[in-house]
């Protein structure tokens, strides 16, 4: 990218905006970059001490006059007295030595509701313009959010700005944050060099515990934003709101989309998918079925490799056009549904489940159309299996296999009722299904594998209106409970609680209008949650009161999927663009259009069932 020269010096950092993005951070840098001064804190030792002699210099005190103008005094004293009115002489200059600080700046910001909108648009830029401040002084940059937990990140990439405008709390600042930072940043190696809190409503500090204070408000009038910086004097400047939608993106980390998330190739254009179903997710994580629009099945794609080179293979799968899919999954490599099929419920490409008849509505409800698809978990063991359904009013159905060899453990072709009041259920082994059962205000979780046996429940909590749970995927689940998290909706906002597989509870309260999507557990039984933001375009990873970006879309995201067993996510935007992505690697698996530009070619493989 071609920059101009005023923006030269931030080159380094502006490769990660599209064109269009530069006015609104050119205008920003050049504001703000007078008012930060010259770097701080480069000599807390004392006067400098000589070092030998460096320069010649034209002012001194006459001992350090060089000898060839004493001789000039002798030779031609009326020169020399010439030479001193016209400060002509010259002088021996003493080289110093200068004793440097640590070299570490240090920037808190407020992650508050004080600072949404514009403020985090400074945010922005301010971290870049000292990261400029710190690589000229060759010091290193670390910053931190004040009101978590403390500790410092660095500043190497697009992914720690996108990290920055992801960290948001519904917390102001507080003099409790202040005392705890200080309290780590004592204990560390960043007690000296620049110290910077940026915010609003900032807590008392002195001129050890912080260098400089950005205080960033909305004026009076609403037109601008004030600036206001107290370093060893204060400055202050208005800063006026840039372009509307170049700003959103900006504060939405709609940058560096390119290098991030670079569409995967394909030979062969992807059929047209609807954007009402979800896409739907492999338990094995090799395989990706999305609904196609125009024709009555999948489209299926093998999720590629780690660089992988050849072509990515894709498929259609057709079912009967007179059928309904109420619920897919995957049974094996290829997907499976449960279509609703005149009066009956057809298992299509389940292996040995017989057509049942359609049950009553106590029984089951099926929805009416496929707006949404139900959730269904199919297991089998090599010797029995069953497919389990849970409709929208928490009835816990399932069919079971009949391969004709063994007596199956139920009466094939029939839906039977394993639970009522369930609130979600989800697949967290290769033969174990986990659900949540309200009864009586408690929360009950039961396990349940593929011979239909079900050890004893456990108590998880107790409440009246969960509205979600969330299971993570262990093998740790065929001994014992091994975690879950449920929520109900507080004022608007989710409140979660996170239940370890001992049985002890934490609660976390998101963020206005951000959602949980999925549960991992790791080896040390810390819990992560997959949370999708408020404007629908960014997938973020919570853990322990720490949050972080995994990826942005360019456009919003319409339905997304989590998978527990396998750890990916499958988005799918308004522009029928499908990002599967894999969060215990980090790392994108898949980029690709579901919207050719042409139709389907007829020559395109085909598996009809």
């Amino acid at each position: 990218m071609q920059l101009p020269k005023s923006l030269q010096p931030w080159r380094d950092w502006l490769q990660w905006f599209a064109p269009e993005q530069l006015p609104v951070l050119t205008d920003l840098f050049t504001r703000l970059n007078p008012l930060l001064g010259p770097l701080r804190g480069m000599q807390p030792g004392g006067d400098p001490e000589p070092d030998g002699l460096g320069d010649l210099q034209r002012r001194g005190p006459y001992e350090r006059l060089l000898t060839s103008e004493w001789l000039l005094a002798d030779e031609l004293p009326d020169e020399f007295l010439r030479r001193a009115v016209v400060g002509e002489h010259l002088f021996l200059a003493p080289r110093y030595r200068t004793h440097h600080a640590n070299r570490m700046i240090v920037v808190l910001f407020d992650a508050g509701p004080l600072q949404l909108g514009g403020p985090r648009l400074v945010h922005l830029a301010l971290l870049i313009l000292l990261a400029r401040r710190a690589s000229e002084a060759g010091a290193e940059l670390r910053w931190g959010i004040l009101q978590e937990a403390p500790r410092l990140n660095e500043f190497k990439g697009a992914a720690h700005l996108k990290q920055l405008l992801s960290a948001r709390t519904y917390q102001t600042v507080s003099d409790e944050h202040w005392r705890t930072w200080c309290a780590w940043l004592s204990e560390q190696a960043y007690d000296s060099g620049e110290r910077w809190l940026v915010g609003q409503r900032l807590p008392p500090t002195d001129s050890r515990s912080c260098t400089h204070r950005v205080q960033i408000q909305d004026s009076l009038d609403g037109r601008s934003l004030m600036f206001s910086l107290q370093a060893a004097t204060t400055r202050q400047i208005a800063l006026p709101f840039p372009d509307k939608r170049q700003a959103l993106q900006l504060i939405k980390g709609e940058f560096d989309t390119a290098r991030q998330l670079a569409r995967t190739p394909v030979k062969t254009p992807i059929a047209r998918v609807v954007l009402t179903l979800a896409p739907i997710i492999a338990s094995s994580g090799s395989h990706v079925a999305l609904k196609m629009l125009d024709e009555p099945g999948l489209v299926v794609i093998k999720l590629p490799a780690p660089r992988q080179k050849k072509p990515l293979e894709v498929r259609k799968t057709l079912w009967n056009s007179r059928g309904t899919p109420l619920a897919i999954t995957f049974p094996g490599r290829m997907p499976g549904a449960i279509l609703s099929f005149d009066e009956q419920l057809v298992f299509w490409n389940m292996d040995f489940v017989k057509a049942a008849a359609r049950p009553e509505r106590n029984q089951l409800q099926i929805p009416v159309g496929t707006a949404t698809l139900l959730p269904m978990v199919w297991l089998h063991n090599g010797t029995h299996g069953a497919a389990f359904l849970l409709d929208n009013k928490g009835h816990l159905a399932f069919w079971v296999t009949d391969n004709g060899k063994l007596p199956p453990q139920r009466a094939s072709g029939m839906t039977h009722s394993m639970a009522d009041n369930v609130v979600g259920m989800a697949q967290v082994s290769r033969d174990m299904l986990v659900y949540l059962r309200q009864e009586a205000g408690r929360l009950y979780v039961h396990r349940l594998n593929a011979w239909l046996s079900q050890p004893a429940s456990d108590l998880v909590g107790t409440a009246n209106d969960v509205a979600q749970v969330l299971f993570p995927a262990s093998a740790c689940w065929n001994r014992a409970f091994h975690g879950c998290a449920w929520m109900r909706l507080v004022d608007g906002h989710q409140q979660w609680q996170l239940v370890a597989p001992d049985l002890q509870a934490v609660q976390v309260d998101l963020a206005p209008g951000w959602k949980g999507l999925g549960l991992l557990i790791g080896d040390d039984e810390v819990f992560s949650m997959v949370l999708l933001s408020p404007h629908q375009q960014t997938v973020a990873l919570y853990c322990q009161g720490e949050q972080q970006a995994l990826f942005t879309t360019q456009d919003p995201i319409t339905r997304i999927t989590f998978c527990p067993m396998s750890g990916l996510v499958a988005a799918l935007t308004k522009a029928r663009e499908l990002v599967v992505y894999a969060v215990r690697e980090e790392r994108r698996v898949l980029q690709v259009m579901c919207n050719p530009p042409q139709p389907y070619s007829e020559l395109s493989t085909y598996v009809r069932s």
